[in-house]
């Protein structure tokens, strides 16, 4: 007696796995995906190499002051803070 008692039912369950095998047909081959958008958030300006990512320390009631009237604008603390060195770099 060689092997397992379960021996003989690996080797009857491999030869029926082969025989299925060559009996089925070749799947189709898949046709060309589109490329697929990615998900999540868009590139920002973190990823964008014309920006530089710089720390400044604000006062905070001013900071926070900013913030409120930059919400009512829609803008962003970057974006003004970009409009504010353009014109102090004009002069």
């Amino acid at each position: 007696m060689t092997g397992s008692k379960f021996s003989g039912l690996r080797t009857m369950r491999e030869r029926r796995e082969r025989e299925i095998e060559a009996e089925a047909p070749a799947p189709p081959l898949p046709a060309p995906e589109e490329p697929r958008r990615r998900v999540g958030r868009p590139p920002g300006k973190r990823s964008n190499p014309d920006y530089q990512q710089v720390t400044v320390l604000l006062h905070g009631p001013t900071y926070l002051e900013v913030r409120k009237r930059l919400l009512d604008e829609r803008k962003e603390v970057s974006t003004l803070v970009n409009e504010l060195l353009d014109e102090w770099l004009k002069r």
